[in-house]
């Protein structure tokens, strides 16, 4: 009777170990951004300066940097928020931003670039930091043709810099 009492403590023993290290490995596999709110609070929410009309949640969270939360009369103050503010800062890992501009690989095919108002090429536009880039637009199809008379479509990039000149 010892014999199979014991057998049986060491089997579950086993048993319950196997399925703590099994649930550990789940909890980690599935650590999700969360953020609890109050029920029917809805802030207003920033990545990296710009407001993000999406759920939180979109946000790879291996991105993130830091949170902040910013409420009450200075969220109002600052960001005109009643229901305060979520400011998220992503890391800046530049090389992770990358413009690949596709085209069959003629010159005459590759899409008219325009940086700032004027014409430019590829080498320019690769020349920008991220950081310096305001904005960038594709206008394409008949509208590029319209407008820019460019049948491959047009890149059209605002800088900070070009911005405030």
């Amino acid at each position: 009777m010892k014999k199979i009492l014991s057998t049986f403590c060491v089997t579950l023993l086993a048993i319950s170990l196997l399925q703590g290290q099994e649930n550990k490995e789940n909890e980690e596999q599935n650590v999700n951004l969360h953020i609890d709110l109050k029920e029917g609070a809805n802030p207003d929410i920033y990545v990296d300066g710009k407001k993000f009309d999406f759920p939180l949640e979109l946000i790879d969270k291996d991105k993130i940097e830091s949170i902040n939360v910013i409420k009450g009369e200075k969220a109002i103050a600052e960001y005109n928020a009643k229901n305060g503010v979520v400011l998220v800062t992503t890391k800046k890992d530049l090389d992770g931003y990358k413009v690949k501009i596709k085209s069959k690989g003629k010159k005459e095919k590759a899409p008219l670039i325009i940086v700032d108002g004027e014409k430019s090429d590829r080498k320019a536009l690769k020349k920008l930091a991220p950081d310096d880039i305001e904005s960038i637009e594709v206008v394409k199809d008949e509208q590029a043709m319209k407008k820019y008379k460019a049948p491959n479509g047009v890149v059209i990039v605002k800088t900070k810099k070009g911005k405030k000149d």
